[in-house]
């Protein structure tokens, strides 16, 4: 049995909307069921705190014969269980990731990390305390640009003031904005490493060390990312992405890299002229199709570096059919320089070889083995 809860936008929320023909106002609810009959129940609680089933229905899941990596399965549920942003499995405590030992003798690149964020001060203590308590023998210039929230995000961040590069609690022109103004407080070397890591997300401890490291030992490579942990409010792990090794002709077609998982070297930085601002939910893909497309070496991890949050509020969720769509389709038709709609990526054979790929990992991850 599956129990959804929904929160409802409230009447006059709804009522104040203007009235534009593309203005969808509802929900969507996301989840995996094992194979068999099941019964979906969803609950919503209204204003006077009381729970009342809107729903209730049973339903029969399929088996599926084939596993996905052997040719189960459409785009659609490759989709939907390789990169899930909703919970695969019942909420657990993070099985935390072992990376390989670190030479400590060993010269490594600084950090020049930025977050930025604005009201979250429920998550923003436990992303500061992943980059200044959790990763040990790294030198880091660690800068928080807070948009002036009034939700307390300005005394939590005035308690660690003392350990921050910079910080700043004031209205901005929103999040790509506040990380490009973050970077330019910063003065790393041309090799040194950079990185954004959003106020709901948080790192691995031991993570930066270990890709501080391996820049070290790989002085070829200009950009590195890894798999991500997806967690829900309450940092309990509730999905896990696999990433196949870094295929450039996938990145042209989606992003599917992690964007707290996601470091490069300012020298790339510096190439390709920073962050776009006009972005405000596909910077990242943006950013990375220009380290691509001037030549930058790009490389998948095989571990685990952070981990992502899946919540109601978060931007991810509130602008991805609006915002996030126009832009994902913006940056699809720069790169292929036509016209390209969603309907030719939908079973593309490069994303249906990638996510099998994908699924093989995961395969490889349950019997106990890494897949580098």
């Amino acid at each position: 049995m599956l129990h959804g809860v929904v929160d409802l936008p409230r009447p006059d929320v709804k009522a104040a909307l203007p009235a534009a023909p593309d203005n969808n106002v509802g929900f969507e609810i996301r989840g995996t069921l094992p194979a068999g009959q099941q019964t979906v129940i969803i609950e919503a609680q209204l204003s006077g705190h009381d729970w009342h089933v809107i729903m209730e229905r049973p339903v029969r899941i399929k088996r599926r014969w084939l596993p996905l990596w052997l040719g189960g399965g459409d785009w659609t549920e490759l989709m939907f269980f390789q990169m899930p942003a909703h919970m695969a499995y019942p909420a657990r405590p993070i099985r935390q990731e072992t990376f390989p030992p670190v030479d400590p003798s060993r010269r490594r690149p600084k950090f020049c990390l930025v977050t930025p964020s604005y009201q979250q001060v429920r998550y923003l203590g436990q992303t500061m305390h992943s980059v200044l308590d959790d990763q040990p023998e790294v030198e880091c210039q660690y800068v928080v640009r807070d948009g002036g929230s009034t939700d307390g995000s300005n005394d939590l961040i005035r308690q660690q003031a003392d350990r921050l590069h910079a910080w700043t609690s004031a209205p901005d022109k929103g999040q790509a904005d506040a990380i490009a103004q973050g970077f330019a407080q910063t003065n790393c070397g041309p090799d040194d490493i950079m990185g954004w890591i959003n106020s709901d997300d948080y790192y691995l401890p031991g993570a930066l060390a270990y890709v501080a490291d391996y820049f070290a030992q790989h002085p070829e490579v200009d950009v590195v990312y890894g798999h991500r942990i997806v967690i829900d409010e309450n940092s309990q792990e509730i999905a896990r992405w696999f990433l196949p090794t870094h295929e450039p002709e996938v990145l042209r077609l989606n992003d599917f890299v992690p964007q707290e998982t996601l470091f490069w070297r300012r020298r790339v930085w510096e190439r390709v002229g920073g962050l776009d601002t006009s972005y405000h939910f596909a910077m990242d893909w943006d950013l990375l199709l220009r380290f691509q497309a001037t030549g930058s070496t790009i490389v998948r991890v095989p571990y685990f570096l952070a981990c992502f949050r899946s919540h109601a509020a978060q931007k991810t969720s509130a602008v991805m059919h609006s915002t996030g769509q126009n832009e994902i389709t913006r940056l699809r038709e720069r790169t292929h320089g036509r016209a390209f709609p969603a309907s030719e990526i939908e079973g593309h054979p490069r994303l249906i070889s990638y996510l099998r790929r994908s699924a093989f990992i995961q395969f490889l991850w349950g019997m106990g083995w890494r897949a580098h």
